[in-house]
């Protein structure tokens, strides 16, 4: 080795090592938050990814202050964007993207049998052993807490934890996979614009070039004062009791139309106004666009009694018909993306095939389709244990992949933080045919497929759509070796220590003393409706298919009116999204950054839309740094 390259060598080894810091701090303090605080932080829960954007800040602001030192403390934008890249892999771990479910859904089917619920004779006989703990009194005392004298049973949790890890890990190669073989058509191709990671990207580049550092805009620090003041007054307020808030809190409000049954929230979060500001005009409008429209489709349906006699969906409008609408739209949109890029895949079919060395992907193509196949086989393989029919197995696999797929190229292209699936992944399969193909044993397997298919707010596909992005610069010679090395050690390493510190932490304070909806909440929620369906089975349901056809044939419409015709302003992206809560708690705020945006580009063109950005890029620091500090002083003032 050179003496030119040791130095390389160390910065390498010595940002994977910063990886590794990072990654356990950030899942130890997002999971001890949520266990002793007990209240949402939005540290590690959505695509907005504030866990990453708060470490990520500081790493930046430390290297160009530190960079004359040392040339350590000089962290080459390579390795600042291979950490970017791995703490995106660490920050969909800790709660919603898998931890806040995994444990308390395969103990919490146990804790929370009643005499009343009955679930100790519908679902336990059809849990597997190998798949969740079996020790009512271990388990009481997960829920309830333990003395710090007493043992931990490691033993009995080691063997679902293995496979249940096994598996997060076949989902992440799967994941890796899928987004590294359609990235160069994503980015390149299509040109999509990827909002999220912009903040990374701009951090990067005043890594590059400090000169002309976008952090010594002062219109920057100036949203990032207005924004970071909100989070913080709000940590004032609930630790000192000092009601700050209320005198700095942006109120939010309703609009209400009585008379039609319609309800529109009008909160405004100023991180989404940020990243909202990122967003093609069109696309913006779509969505907000869209949601008064559907919501207003939601009310007229319900006025003429057009309903469907099936139970409450996890994570569904409160119209069934219209989240089957939404999935059809959502499906549309993977069916048209993956034509747009038939010439393309054929060509990462060949290079699979031929394995060649020349190619466009973050990995060899010939790699990536090896992780993935594996991957799968162990996924369908989990599903086809668990009680799932292989058949079904294979079947409800490629349906949830389709919906992760969709929404992350979705959020490649609107930058929405909080985007989420229409409905969970289970109630598609028994609407569209019927719980009876399924079976009590079918329906307790989807039951355990909740930890990772019911809230899609965050996972891999997502957040490794963007860590591609930020590594993708041909100027950082970022190879796929490295780069696998670096994302499957933040794997490795976070998901142990969500794990552990669940575990830890659960039998020593006691989880439902924590977050109530991860922890009492959730468990009762998803498993209900899994009893409900053994209870109560339904036929398949021929309104739910219509409704999929018709979300999946205005799409297709849009689509091609969106081809057709310049300057068309209805993009389909709407149509997937239009219900879900999170556009419902965040329409308003996208509403007002359209609205900005509108008018600097129609009155100031280009130029004042350019001379605005870094207020906003502001605003979204502000608030993650904001809530990032704030998370830090509730996971370690209490207790």
């Amino acid at each position: 080795m050179s003496h030119r390259e040791t130095p390389s060598l160390i910065s390498t080894v010595f940002s994977f090592g910063l990886v590794m810091v990072f990654t356990v701090f950030m899942t130890f303090t997002s999971v001890r938050t949520y266990v002793l605080y007990g209240n949402y932080t939005g540290l590690t829960d959505h695509f907005n990814t504030i866990g990453v954007i708060f470490f990520i800040f500081w790493l930046a602001v430390a290297t160009l202050l530190l960079r004359q030192l040392h040339s350590l403390l000089r962290l080459s934008p390579t390795n600042f964007a291979l950490v970017y890249a791995a703490l995106m892999v660490a920050v969909v771990l800790p709660s919603m993207g898998f931890g806040g479910y995994f444990i308390p859904f395969i103990a919490g089917v146990f804790y929370y049998a009643t005499p009343e619920n009955n679930w100790s004779d519908l679902l336990w006989p059809h849990i597997p052993s190998w798949a969740a703990p079996r020790d009512l009194e271990a388990i009481r005392q997960l829920f309830e807490g333990t003395d710090a004298t007493s043992p931990i049973p490691w033993g009995l949790w080691a063997g679902p934890l293995l496979w249940w890890g096994l598996f997060m890990l076949a989902f992440f190669f799967v994941s890796v996979a899928l987004i590294s073989l359609v990235h160069h058509q994503w980015s390149r191709q299509e040109r999509l614009v990827y909002p999220l990671a912009v903040v990374p990207n701009m951090l990067l580049q005043s890594l590059e070039n400090p000169a002309n550092s976008i952090l010594k805009s002062k219109l920057l620090w100036c949203g990032f004062f207005i924004a970071w003041i909100f989070p913080t007054a709000n940590m004032l307020d609930q630790i000192f009791d000092i009601e700050i808030i209320h005198n700095f809190g942006i109120p939010g409000g309703r609009i209400e139309i009585r008379q039609f049954g319609l309800s529109y929230a009008t909160n405004t979060d100023l991180l989404v106004v940020g990243l909202s500001y990122l967003v093609n005009l069109n696309v913006l409008f779509s969505v907000w666009f869209f949601h008064l429209i559907i919501a207003a489709e939601g009310a007229l349906l319900n006025w003429l009694g057009i309903t469907v006699a099936l139970p409450a969906q996890p994570h569904a409008p409160a119209n069934v018909l219209l989240a089957h609408q939404q999935i059809g739209s959502l499906l549309c949109i993977v069916g048209i993306s993956l034509w747009m890029s038939r010439d393309f895949l054929r060509g990462q079919w060949r290079h699979i095939i031929e394995g060649s060395a020349k190619h466009n992907s973050p990995i060899s193509p010939r790699f990536a389709a090896s992780l993935g196949l594996a991957g799968f086989l162990y996924m369908s393989g989990f599903l086809y244990m668990s009680g799932l029919g292989l058949i079904w197995s294979i079947v409800f696999l490629l349906l949830a992949l389709l919906i992760f797929f969709g929404i992350a190229r979705l959020l490649a292209q609107t930058g929405i933080g909080r985007l989420r699936a229409p409905v969970s992944v289970p109630p598609i399969l028994t609407n569209i045919f019927g719980t009876a193909p399924f079976g009590a044993q079918g329906l307790s397997a989807m039951g355990l497929s909740m930890v990772w298919t019911a809230d899609l707010q965050l996972f891999l596909m997502g957040t490794l759509a963007h860590a591609f992005k930020v590594c993708e610069p041909a100027r950082l010679n970022i190879s796929g070796r490295k780069l696998v090395f670096f994302l499957t050690g933040a794997m490795l390493v976070g998901l142990i220590t969500t794990i552990v510190c669940y575990i830890w932490l659960g039998y020593r304070h006691g989880l439902i003393h924590g977050y109530v909806w991860y922890f009492v909440m959730a468990p009762q929620y998803h498993w209900s409706w899994v009893a409900n369906s053994i209870n109560n089975p339904n036929p398949a349901e021929p309104m739910a298919a219509f409704f999929l056809a018709i979300g999946a044939a205005l799409t297709g419409l849009l689509s091609l009116a969106q081809y057709r015709f310049a300057g068309w302003p209805l993009h389909p992206v709407g149509l997937a999204i239009a219900l879900t809560n999170t556009v419902a708690i965040d329409w308003f705020g996208i509403f007002l950054a359209w609205l900005v945006k509108l008018v600097a580009l129609r009155y100031g063109g280009i130029h004042l839309y350019r001379l605005l950005l870094p207020f906003f890029i502001g605003l979204i620091l502000g608030t993650c740094v904001g809530v990032g500090s704030a998370s830090l002083v509730y996971a370690f003032y209490y207790y």
